[in-house]
């Protein structure tokens, strides 16, 4: 089978290996598509701080947001078989130590990351190779665009976590990314009256206006804490979700967040950021907490795209053939272009 693999920095390559054959609880599945992250950028440019900190690792395969359709099954796999369309955890269990056999894969202490950190081998690949605890069948109503978007949208699930949202409940989105998107398109199926979008891009704005915002603001142009202020009779969002990565932004989220109110931090910002307003979050009791992937999510988004009739595909820019992706990743780094989520295609 072919892989992408990035060998150092700027460095990737196709590289051809031996198939996977399925034992066990593992299972081979093509993969049919793959988004690509702007982690999948970092590390192919080595602009990131896991690399710096030597929790990435080169040679790496990298890509971690994937669905696939089940090709072969080991002798012990449960509750798949062949055909089966599937998606994954962005983790993968160890299967082995006590937590696993008990069947708590979420506290498995050895868990690799796909295609990132600790590393599973990723999914710019033509098969994963992956075990059937960590794995899920996509909803038949589902697509396959729809099911690699599972993975950054559970991300994004995580900044709803005990919140209740209502028709008068005004959500701020800070980043118009994939993260973002999917955060501005759950908040609206959870419920909330208002979502504003706040980003840099007016042609990324208008598309977070089909998948569910009510409001967007074009930063460059516009006070977004006023706006929001404004918005909402000067009391704030009720939960703001900072996703840009940028430490004016979160600043500027803490600013335009209700007192009593929570805003949601989904970035990395790759550094110690300085001049962050804790008076003002003690004050205004303010709650400030960080988001991430976590076990459980990603069948709870799978749901949601099952049951949402608004769909998140147009946050779909660009389609890459993966024989030409290679080509793509060094274009895209060395020529800036507006994108959202790139799909990666194998048929």
């Amino acid at each position: 089978m072919k892989r992408l693999t990035v060998f150092s920095p700027l460095n990737a390559e196709y590289e051809e290996m031996e198939t996977p054959v399925a034992q066990g609880r593992y299972m081979l599945v093509k993969v049919e598509r793959a988004g690509i992250c702007a982690t999948d950028f970092a590390i192919f440019t080595g602009n990131c701080s896991f690399v710096r900190s030597g929790e990435i690792v080169y040679p790496v395969r990298f890509g971690h947001e994937w669905s696939g359709t089940v090709v072969e099954c080991g002798p012990d796999v449960k509750g798949f078989r062949a055909g089966d369309r599937v998606y994954s955890d962005s983790g993968i269990s160890c299967g082995k130590c006590p937590k696993c056999l008990a069947g708590r894969y979420d506290e498995c202490r050895h868990i690799k990351s796909v295609g990132t950190v600790n590393c599973w081998d990723g999914c710019f690949a033509e098969y994963m190779y992956i075990p059937d605890f960590n794995a899920y069948r996509l909803p038949d109503t589902v697509s396959f665009d729809e099911g690699a978007l599972i993975e950054p949208t559970a991300i994004s699930y995580d900044a709803f976590r005990n919140v209740e949202l209502t028709d008068r409940s005004t959500v701020a989105v800070i980043g118009t990314g994939a993260i973002g998107m999917s955060a501005a398109w759950l908040a609206k199926y959870l419920g909330a009256g208002r979502v504003v979008v706040i980003g840099r891009t007016d042609s990324k704005l208008d598309i977070a206006i089909q998948i569910g915002a009510t409001d967007i603001l074009n930063n460059t142009r516009i006070d977004p804490v006023r706006a929001v202020k404004d918005m909402t009779d000067g009391l704030g969002a009720d939960l703001v979700i900072e996703t840009s990565g940028s430490g004016k932004s979160l600043v500027d989220g803490i600013y335009m967040t209700r007192k009593d109110g929570k805003i949601c931090s989904l970035s990395f910002y790759e550094r110690n950021l300085d001049d962050i307003p804790v008076d003002h979050l003690v004050l205004n009791k303010i709650s400030l907490v960080g988001g991430a992937g976590r076990f459980g999510n990603p069948q709870k988004v799978a749901k949601i795209f099952e049951e949402n009739p608004v769909k998140l595909t147009p946050i779909i820019t660009q389609r890459v053939k993966f024989d030409d992706m290679r080509q793509f990743i060094i274009d895209a780094t060395e020529k800036k272009f507006a994108r959202i989520k790139a799909m990666v295609q194998f048929d």
